[in-house]
């Protein structure tokens, strides 16, 4: 069972942050994440497939999708400066990717309606932000759970939060000893997830591509699935939100070496396995992941004109 405190930071979460003991750190003022306790203190985890699909831009016909750690903060921030004529200078909660906040001013719905989904698709431009699924669960798990933070920049006051919801998705139950995760440890947990069929219960993070903007509609159904480096993919949509001389974004991303055993890289092929059967033909490169030492790509120079956020 979970502590009474480890029940309260599950309820107000991020509200309560807690340090490695238990004890209490700090109460901030951000507003809670949609994710309860049940009654035998487990999370009951609420589909991430659900919020990040359909966000349609009715006055421009413009379905616009992509997956946690793909660049989608960055998309937004494009999508925002192209559709107000300013970039976004908002600062804390609600973040661009919240796009049903009064931030956007209802130029952004979030369509449920599994009918009316069909219709848009059928009839709007749909673009859709992927990521190498590799790059990308590497990237997430520098960000979300690494236990080396100092290294990888990883956010030390959500990480207990996201390495205790991975691993009670996983089946593992809470644990108070498990703070953050190595890669094997991180790439096994995923393993159980999907073994279990619940990838849809991931975080949107760590949610496969096949279980996000696809789950739906698959690859072909979409008018346009680009990678954030792909700037002629950019300039489509910025047409297609009445823009022009749209910039091209590219990654910007720490170059952080990270040593990818043999047994990560075997688990790396089997979660990512569906992505790529997927994907495979929308991805510009082969990912450059190898075991041993992996190290994650860096800004483009020549495209200085964008920065990519990883969110």
């Amino acid at each position: 069972m979970m502590s009474a405190l480890s029940i309260l930071s599950a309820l107000l979460w991020p509200c309560v942050v807690l340090g490695r003991s238990g004890r209490l750190l700090a109460v901030q003022r951000q507003k809670p994440r949609p994710f309860m306790v049940d009654t035998w203190g487990q999370w009951q985890l609420k589909r991430s497939d659900l919020d990040i699909f359909m966000h349609y831009m009715p006055e421009d016909n413009v379905v616009a999708c992509g997956c946690g750690k793909c660049g989608s903060t960055s998309m937004w921030h494009f999508i925002y400066e192209k559709k107000f004529g300013h970039p976004w200078e908002y600062k804390g909660e609600p973040y661009a990717q919240e796009v049903t906040s009064e931030r956007w001013e209802g130029k952004v719905i979030h369509e449920k309606d599994e009918v009316e989904q069909a219709s848009i698709m059928d009839k709007a431009f749909s673009f859709a932000l992927i990521r190498d699924p590799k790059e990308r669960l590497i990237s997430s798990w520098k960000s979300k759970v690494s236990c080396a933070g100092d290294v990888y920049g990883t956010d030390v006051l959500t990480r207990d939060f996201f390495t205790q919801r991975l691993l009670e998705t996983a089946g593992n139950g809470p644990s108070s000893k498990v703070h953050c995760l190595s890669l094997e440890d991180f790439l096994a947990a995923l393993q159980k997830v999907h073994q279990a069929q619940k990838e849809r219960f991931l975080d949107r993070h760590f949610l496969p591509q096949t279980s996000g903007c696809f789950f739906k509609f698959p690859p072909e159904k979409w008018s346009m699935v680009a990678t954030a480096s792909d700037g002629e993919a950019f300039y489509t949509l910025a047409e297609k939100l009445g823009a022009q001389g749209a910039p091209a974004p590219y990654e910007h991303a720490s170059t952080a070496r990270v040593n990818v055993s043999e047994r990560a890289l075997a688990l790396l092929d089997n979660v990512t396995a569906a992505e790529y059967e997927m994907l495979g033909q929308y991805l510009p490169e082969q990912h450059i992941i190898q075991p041993g030492v992996y190290l994650q790509s860096s800004a483009n120079p020549s495209l200085s004109s964008f920065h990519l956020e990883e969110d």
